[in-house]
């Protein structure tokens, strides 16, 4: 089983070894092309860390099946911040960080989804177009782009 997680703020990578040199039992990470593993000794929780180009956490996938407050518990303690999984209320309004995100992610989908939704509805794939955008863009507020870097 897999559950996404999202972070409430922004986090940079090295935030995550920070906090973790000050933890009585350390976090085994790795970093690689896919992101970063991060590993509790203790409990044998494994995530997969999304990180971005400019080097901050972007979210963080549970790999296998953990009781939810021992997940977050972990993540708070590995992060120092809170965090929101996919099955949350929350987990739009942390979805994109910025407008130009947020425009992107809403092109992006609605690109994907417009023919379908055309075809559907026998309207032209630009009005299709149209509609998904709106709704994914009402979809993903921002609310993350001026908050301060977790510290």
């Amino acid at each position: 089983m897999h559950t996404d997680f999202l972070p409430t703020r922004k986090i940079p990578v090295s935030q995550l070894y920070a906090w973790n040199s000050q933890r009585a039992f350390l976090l085994e990470i790795t970093l690689s092309h896919q992101g970063c593993f991060i590993r509790d000794q203790a409990s044998g929780t494994e995530f997969l860390a999304s990180t971005d180009d400019q080097g901050f956490i972007r979210g963080a996938t549970l790999l296998g099946d953990t009781r939810d407050h021992l997940v977050y518990l972990l993540l708070s303690d590995m992060t120092g911040c809170e965090w929101v999984n996919e099955y949350s209320e929350q987990w739009p309004l942390y979805r994109c960080w910025t407008e130009a995100e947020r425009d992107i992610h809403a092109r992006k989908v609605a690109a994907d989804l417009a023919d379908d939704r055309a075809e559907a509805e026998g309207i032209s794939t630009q009005e299709a177009f149209e509609i998904e955008y709106q709704a994914i863009y009402n979809m993903h507020p921002v609310t993350i782009e001026n908050w301060q870097v977790a510290a």
